[in-house]
């Protein structure tokens, strides 16, 4: 039997692209967020620090873990608390996106190694470390999070809709008001259009920022979408939404293959003005049919707060999509800051409820 041997990676440019991506698609918790072309976006767009764990048996990739070290988010009501002074950081799996363990074979060694190779190379400055995926079967894993120190956290959650019931099913499971805003939507002339992101990158970005300006949001950096672009083409659409020959607005989606998910991943409507034409209801149901076109089983409107008073998660309730919440766990590796930063956090989220 071939020893497995782990090793910790400061960069995923040394790995073999295809075999690190066949352990995402022939393992059965892979999603397109793991693939290595949506890690090494990561590593090129941001300024975080991988630290990627592989473990191998015979040469060859069985289980791996992607990770990035980042800058730990310290709100004031968390600096009050804590004993030294931030910087602070932590080890994400993933920070754009979702990740987890990914294990082909010889899971509970491949687990160990992953989880302890981790762990032995953290510095003193790192606080904690976290995962966070939208695969709810990966509770498969969660008594044995547990045992190593891990603790849940259901801060957000995704709405999903069931893309095997149907359109005709899931228009009528829709809130009364946004079957309305669909019918509206659909009394105008307008047609979807259908792109890969790097058709007219610079306008889907500019109208992204444009978006987020408007929710007071932090925008992913250009040079994210410029490396998808180029290296996850075939992952990536844009539906634009022309009404009457003027476009208002565009839907970034997100094709997860492994997960058999449809992602509407971002949104891009650069005028507020621009709701009247309902483009947002032209853009959902556009994607939800172009999923069911596609054989995809789920359609996912993305993440929000798992708060019912959220704007965002009552609007994404009308869709009739089923409330899913997010799987996080976390272990602090510092006995001093972790526990005093949890108590700062939790008095900065009470009062921002």
């Amino acid at each position: 039997m071939s020893a497995l041997e782990p090793t910790l990676y400061r960069s995923i440019e040394p790995i073999n692209e295809n075999q690190w991506n066949n352990v995402v698609t022939q393992s059965d918790r892979g999603t397109v967020y793991q693939r290595y072309e949506w890690v090494r976006a990561i590593e090129e767009a941001f300024d975080h620090e991988p630290r990627h764990v592989v473990v191998e048996k015979s040469g060859n990739p069985i289980a791996l873990m992607p990770n990035f070290k980042t800058d730990l988010p310290v709100p004031d009501a968390v600096t009050e608390t804590l004993p030294v002074a931030p910087p602070l950081e932590q080890l994400v799996s993933l920070p754009t996106g979702f990740g987890g363990p990914v294990v082909l074979t010889d899971e509970a060694d491949a687990l160990d190694m992953l989880f302890d190779g981790l762990e032995s190379t953290s510095e003193r400055t790192v606080v904690t470390h976290a995962i966070e995926t939208y695969d709810l079967e990966y509770v498969r894993y969660g008594q044995y999070l547990q045992t190593r120190g891990y603790e849940p956290s259901f801060e957000s959650c995704l709405f999903l809709i069931d893309l095997t019931d149907g359109w005709d099913s899931i228009l009528e499971g829709m809130d009364k008001g946004r079957r309305r805003d669909i019918r509206k939507g659909n009394e105008q002339e307008y047609q979807i259009e259908i792109d890969p992101l790097g058709t007219d990158l610079e306008t889907t970005y500019d109208w992204y920022v444009k978006n987020l300006e408007r929710v007071d949001g932090s925008p992913l950096p250009k040079a994210f979408f410029e490396s998808l672009a180029d290296r996850l083409e075939d992952r990536l659409r844009v539906f634009r939404a022309v009404v009457e020959g003027e476009e208002v607005g565009r839907y970034v989606y997100l094709l997860d293959d492994e997960g058999g998910v449809l992602h509407h991943w971002l949104s891009a409507i650069p005028d507020s003005d621009n709701y009247q034409y309902h483009p947002s209801e032209l853009l959902h149901e556009r994607g939800i049919k172009w999923g069911i076109e596609q054989g995809y089983e789920r359609y996912n409107f993305g993440k929000t707060g798992s708060h019912f008073s959220n704007s965002v998660f009552r609007f994404k309730h009308k869709y009739g999509g089923t409330a899913v919440p997010v799987f996080k766990v976390e272990k602090g590796y510092s006995r001093v800051a972790w526990p005093l930063y949890q108590l700062g956090r939790e008095k900065y989220v009470e009062k921002s409820l």
